[in-house]
Order: structure tokens, then sequence, then C-alpha cells
């Protein structure tokens, strides 16, 4: 376990940065899917590198994150926010400082970056090995659900978006750029080795400005589908 939260802290450390493609569009009919819309606003505007965060903090993300979880049929003592410890705090370019946090569980270990004076969170991950994660059907399922509870607490949509975003972030794993847009947020499929050979996964999440799009030159989730 040590060896997993120093390989996504190593991960969080690194500025973010997402593969360029070139946001070619095809035109087609969308494929069969729900797009989700926010139930609530939870962005604010921010001098970041995205220019946002959540107005949430980690304990609200917590409960959102329980509520649905719960509902789900999870136990919510798989994710208690007293279990929330602080792995490192860093200055950020902005003059900022950030705390990175993580929560362990027998399934993931969840992640969240946090301004440290606003306590507002900047982005939120969830990280596991690629051996376990590939290890069956069942895990993957698993962490692809938890994945999409963490997306839809934090972004503010309700309990009806799980699926769609575990399935977003199960597509950041095959897509060439492992990174995609959608409704104003990033999702992210982030991958690093150890020295040992470990293979760790994190996905990601944060909220960004719409110019970020067009600067990072990130693929829209819907164009994505509708190319597939």
């Amino acid at each position: 376990m040590k060896k997993l939260l120093s390989i996504i802290l190593l991960i969080l450390l690194v500025p973010l940065s997402v593969s360029c493609g070139n946001n070619s569009t095809k035109t087609s009919a969308d494929n069969v899917v729900n797009y989700p819309t926010r139930d609530i606003d939870n962005f604010i505007d921010n001098d970041n590198e995205t220019g946002m965060t959540y107005k949430f903090t980690l304990d609200k993300f917590t409960t959102e994150f329980n509520t649905m979880y719960s509902q789900l049929g999870g136990d919510y003592k798989d994710f208690p926010y007293k279990n929330w410890s602080k792995r490192a705090r860093e200055k950020q370019s902005n003059g900022r400082f950030y705390n990175y946090l993580y929560l362990t569980s027998k399934y993931v270990v969840l992640t969240a970056t946090e301004e440290a004076e606003t306590r507002r969170l900047v982005n939120v991950g969830c990280g596991i090995t690629e051996k376990k994660l590939k290890s069956n059907k069942k895990i993957k399922n698993k962490v692809m659900t938890i994945c999409g509870v963490m997306a839809a607490a934090a972004g503010g949509y309700n309990i009806d978006s799980v699926k769609f975003f575990g399935n977003l972030f199960n597509d950041t794993i095959s897509f060439k750029d492992h990174s995609l847009w959608y409704e104003d947020s990033i999702y992210v499929y982030d991958k690093e080795t150890a020295s040992d050979g470990t293979k760790t996964i994190l996905f990601r999440t944060m909220p960004a400005l719409p110019n970020i799009k067009d600067d990072w030159k990130l693929q829209d989730y819907r164009e994505y589908k509708n190319e597939k």
C-alpha cells in the first residue's frame, strides 16, 4: 500500500498535462447515450491552471459520495471522512498551497487535491494497480462504479449519472489521448510504472474553464462517442 500511495503522489505532484489531440469531429448521429446535466452548479472561478475549482470542500464531497455509494448498495463505512489523510503540501505557481489527500479502502485509493486556504477541491481521483484492475471483471466493474460515484458527487450530478461517468472513465483507458472533456470538466487516465514494474492507474476529474478545451485540444466526449 505504501508503494501504491507513493506512485499516486508522484502522479498528483506532476503539473497536469494532457495529450493534445487534433480535436477532429466526424458528423454522425449520436450513439444512444443519455448525457447527464448538472443538478447544481458546483464550480467556481479560480486563478489555477484550469481556471476553476469545485465549490465543495472535502467533507461535503465525502458526504455526497457516500450518499450515492450507499444508495447503490455500497457500505458507507468503506470511505469514512475520518480516514482521509494528508500526503503532502506543495506551493503552486499562483502562490497558493495545495494539500494532497488520500483515503484507502479495500478496493481503491481515493485522492483529493484541495486549496489549503479555502479548502475547496481542485480535483478528485481514484487509484488502483493495473494488475488489480485487470484481475477480473467484477473488480473492474466495482472500480468503474466508484469512479462514476466520484465524478457525479464532485460535479454536482445525481445518482442516475453514475453509470455514464463510469463508462466515460473506462473510455479514457483506450482513448489515444487518455483525456476527455465533458461539460466543463476534464477526465483523465494516468499510469505510472514503479522501478519494480508495478503499474499504478489514477483516474482523475477536475473542473475547467470552457477555453481550456480548445487551448489543450481536448476532445468532447460526445464527439468521441460519435466517432466510435
